[in-house]
């Protein structure tokens, strides 16, 4: 005789509280954009029956709240960016829940993010491909930008992420999703960038943080929702 629904084991959702440091580092002509993206995973208390599987599964809502949002003054050296970097990181609560620090070396090269580790920092280094695919070596991940804005766009089409309504950059960060354009190349494959004289610093920072949140190595390995 099978077992009563009632019997059935509860799975719980799993909960997340993580925070990610998203960081675009500006060329010459360009600022340095930060954002800071607290994640969370919450267990809503409405569960999902699995016959087949004799359990219950609980759902969960799942948020990305954009706290901090800024840009570095253009001209600013390497060595004060990694230093203001350095203290955005040690203040609270990032110190505290050990937020992680995503920088894209892709425009600058290695050797300015060396040189933020040379000043204390444990930086996750981002280089963005062409593609549609995504790979590891050692510390650097090797991203496609579509996965990146696909997962910004995700966020944002299911109303998960949430942008601090007193962010001084708010609006910095909606004029540049305005200006954001996919093109289609005659391969048929996605690329992203803004329109010519437009930035995308803000929009590339914030999708750093929410793909390390939805994509990087986690201890979790458990779909987030179901």
């Amino acid at each position: 005789m099978g077992l009563m629904r009632s019997d059935y084991r509860r799975i719980p959702a799993r909960k997340v509280d993580a925070w990610v440091v998203g960081v675009d580092l500006g060329k010459s002509i360009d600022n340095t954009a930060i954002g800071i993206i607290h994640h969370t995973v919450k267990g809503t208390d409405d569960w999902v029956v699995n016959d087949a599987a004799g359990v219950w599964r609980e759902r969960s809502l799942q948020r990305f709240d954009l706290l901090h949002l800024k840009r570095l003054p253009l001209g600013m050296n390497y060595v004060s960016q990694a230093h203001a970097i350095g203290e955005l990181m040690h203040r609270e609560p990032l110190r505290s829940v050990g937020a992680k620090l995503v920088i894209d070396q892709s425009g600058v090269g290695a050797g300015v993010v060396d040189l933020m580790e040379a000043n204390g920092l444990r930086p996750i280094r981002l280089q963005i491909t062409a593609g549609a695919e995504q790979s590891r070596d050692g510390n650097v991940h090797r991203v496609a930008k579509t996965i990146l804005i696909s997962k910004l766009e995700a966020a944002m089409h299911s109303k998960e992420l949430h942008v601090a309504a007193e962010l001084t950059e708010a609006e910095s960060l909606r004029d540049e999703l305005r200006d954001f354009q996919r093109h289609v190349t005659a391969s048929g494959t996605n690329t992203w960038s803004a329109r010519a004289g437009k930035h995308d610093d803000i929009v590339l920072a914030v999708s750093y943080g929410i793909w390390w949140a939805t994509s990087g190595p986690r201890t979790h390995q458990e779909e987030l929702r179901i």
